[in-house]
């Protein structure tokens, strides 16, 4: 009997790909076992274990779905996964959610490498939240010491247009750097979002610079009816199942606004590579102090990029009258920064970002912020296209519009 021979050859399956022993409550473990007993022509034991599993994840359609085709299979011969299932975007959605799965048991790429969009994170945040949205994956990463340790990974759906929101309610999911502003508990929401949400501050100041509208993004739950939402299926949200939104939960705390990296796709480096690169920004960020603090205003202006230039309405030429200005009455400055972060922005070529707390000091000023830096690098050097106070918004109250 050939059973989902469609399946099997599109995911170019191998023969070892998954662990044993893993514990029986992983939903997307039994998910793999019953696949792996599958490929392997064991039918009595895949439908075994798929039986158990959806008693155990009543509502999950991926399971119901396998077990259906099962069934089918002792009467006849199946060519295709789904062969009961009339909706043939339905079938489209429940095969890629499979094939996700699948293939990121098998990539062991995010267990070896680092991803390159995170570069250094502030002590005072132990978690930062990485969403790769063509590999329908979030991670947790755990900061020890400013660099990066991955904690776990759960299958997310994103939005039904895929990726790279530019307006409100064009279903796309944000493509940026944010921060989770608050947690609303699943009781104050409809069924739609589950156990719950964290609003996360789209549109940040890229966005905006970008003219990109909407807002309203959430990470959240799923309706009671199913375990998961397919792939592609939310307004532009990031939406997990139920139990993996808990879990996730735990290590996100809106207090210290839990950094969350949207990628499109993320690029991983080898520890050699992502030191490389974490090594060059801080370097870049030492000379713009150390230039600051020289006095020398001509100096200092080269950190700036004259073409891109871009903050509180000033453009470089505005900027550098004011700076000028301003800076010739100092005879003495000061810089220090603490919290830092460093991300390599996604979605943009040769797009740095920075965050920290600044502790400027001079003669006639001293003053205490939250700063953010955006750094573009233009023929070999990195210049500072935006400049100015890290404001985060204020937590959102009302559901989410998109």
């Amino acid at each position: 009997m050939r059973i989902f021979a469609t399946l099997v050859v599109s995911l170019c399956l191998q023969s070892s790909l998954l662990a044993a022993g893993v514990a029986s409550d992983n939903y997307e473990q039994s998910i793999l076992d019953s696949i792996k007993n599958i490929q392997q022509q064991d039918h009595e034991q895949a439908l075994e274990s798929t039986r158990r599993l959806i008693q155990q994840y009543p509502h999950s359609r991926l399971g119901q779905m396998l077990y259906a085709d099962l069934l089918l299979a002792r009467t006849e011969p199946l060519t295709q996964i789904g062969s009961g299932i009339p909706s043939s975007q339905a079938l489209r959605d429940l095969t890629y959610e499979i094939q996700q799965r699948w293939q990121h048991d098998s990539d062991k790429t995010s267990k070896t490498q680092l991803p390159e969009n995170i570069l250094f994170l502030a002590d005072s945040q132990p978690y930062v939240i990485l969403v790769d949205q063509q590999k329908s994956r979030i991670y947790v990463y755990r900061n020890e010491q400013g660099s990066l340790a991955l904690e776990t990974d759960y299958f997310i759906t994103i939005g039904l247009k895929g990726s790279g929101k530019q307006k409100r309610g064009d279903q796309k999911t944000p493509v940026g750097i944010y921060h989770t502003t608050r947690y609303i508990d699943g009781s104050e929401l409809p069924d739609l979002y589950g156990a719950g949400a964290f609003p996360i501050s789209y549109p940040n100041v890229w966005d905006r610079r970008k003219q990109r509208t909407g807002d309203g993004i959430w990470i959240h739950g799923t309706p009671s009816y199913t375990y998961n939402r397919a792939p592609w299926e939310s307004n532009g949200c990031i939406a997990v199942s139920n139990p993996d939104f808990s879990r996730i939960g735990r290590f996100i705390n809106p207090d210290i606004h839990t950094p969350v990296v949207m990628a499109e796709r993320v690029n991983w480096l080898t520890q050699e590579q992502w030191q490389q690169q974490r090594s060059e920004m801080l370097r870049v960020l030492d000379r713009w102090v150390s230039d600051w603090e020289s006095l020398s205003h001509e100096r200092y202006r080269h950190n700036y990029s004259q073409a891109n230039y871009q903050a509180h309405g000033r453009n470089f030429k505005n900027w550098d009258r004011y700076k000028r200005r301003l800076n010739s009455a100092k005879i003495r400055i000061n810089v220090d920064y603490s919290e830092l972060n460093i991300f390599n922005y996604p979605g943009e070529q040769n797009l740095v970002l920075m965050q920290f707390r600044q502790q400027y000091e001079s003669n006639n000023l001293d003053l205490k912020s939250n700063k953010e830096l955006y750094w573009y690098k233009a023929e070999e050097n990195w210049q500072i296209v935006y400049e100015g106070a890290r404001n985060l918004p204020a937590p959102a109250k009302k559901l989410a519009q998109n």
